[in-house]
């Protein structure tokens, strides 16, 4: 029998560059509610060297509020409601693959939650922390406003699954309706 030359060599695998990962609904929630507080304290900085003319055209009277009723709870809480369902919507829309569709919903969903932010810090930055004895719903809302943003951006991502909606569209609501109560109980009345 003849002898072989052969010999065992081991070959190192292939590193394979990981794809990158896609944040997670908590990233994504978290990122959302980043993004409204932001947007806020943008919009502060940017009206405090008009706060003046800005003072006038809000004109806000730091008075007590009248009692709280349930119906103006329930009016601000589907005023609230009303601005989150259109993140929702659009979510629950098939739009994947269709890119003007898909810019259509970034400019509708931006639009839409930046005139609540803006406002808010705007009126911030207008008349200092004094405000924020009138806001005690902000976090709340915010929050609310958040899980809406973000069942937007996941559904815009592909990843538009609707139990994961539905679960985010009902915290939204519960988070929003409670915001609600604050603002119409928690202010200082009268």
């Amino acid at each position: 029998m003849a002898a072989s030359h052969r010999q065992l060599v081991t070959v190192a695998p292939q590193a394979r560059p990981r794809p990158p990962r896609r944040p997670g609904l908590a990233a994504t929630m978290l990122d959302s509610y980043c993004l409204l507080w932001l947007g806020t304290l943008l919009a502060a900085i940017l009206a405090i060297p008009i706060a003046g003319q800005l003072r006038g055209v809000f004109a806000f009277r730091f008075a007590l509020a009248p009692p709280g009723t349930a119906s103006m709870a329930a009016l601000i809480a589907a005023n609230n409601i009303r601005e989150a369902a259109i993140p929702f919507l659009l979510a629950a829309l098939p739009l994947a693959h269709r890119r003007r569709l898909l810019l259509v919903g970034d400019v509708v969903v931006a639009a839409s939650l930046a005139v609540n932010v803006a406002l808010g810090g705007l009126a911030l930055g207008a008349y200092g922390p004094g405000l924020l004895r009138y806001l005690p719903q902000w976090p709340l809302e915010w929050g609310g406003l958040a899980l809406a943003l973000a069942g937007w951006r996941r559904a815009r991502r592909g990843r538009r699954d609707p139990c994961e909606l539905v679960l985010l569209a009902l915290g939204a609501a519960t988070l929003l309706c409670l915001a609600a109560l604050l603002e119409t109980y928690a202010v200082p009345q009268a």
